[in-house]
């Protein structure tokens, strides 16, 4: 299954409001608050490409791919699986001293 995983991005880059962020970004509080929660069946391009200048990223950061069956090593969607989550910035600089 793809979905999109806004709230793991955000997270990674420190966003602490993903939802506030999303509204700043020109998207309506419903369609974020649809986004954040998985909720959206559909995303327009303007929306992917908003987000993705928004957070200096790329498409394929966007999604997450939960394979159902074991896909082959060299299969493209590998790139998509997230298997550990990463840091937080926010939680890199707390254990900062």
């Amino acid at each position: 299954m793809i979905r999109l995983d806004l709230k793991r991005l955000c997270d990674e880059q420190g966003i602490e409001n993903p939802n506030k962020f999303l509204q700043k970004c020109g998207i309506t509080s419903y369609t974020a608050t649809r986004l954040l929660r998985n909720q959206q069946d559909n995303i327009s391009f303007r929306y992917l490409e908003t987000i993705c200048l928004n957070l200096h990223c790329t498409i394929d950061d966007l999604f997450t791919y939960t394979p159902k069956d074991k896909l082959q090593n060299d299969h493209p969607l590998n790139k998509l699986i997230r298997l550990k989550k990463k840091e937080s910035i926010s939680s890199k600089l707390k254990g900062l001293t």
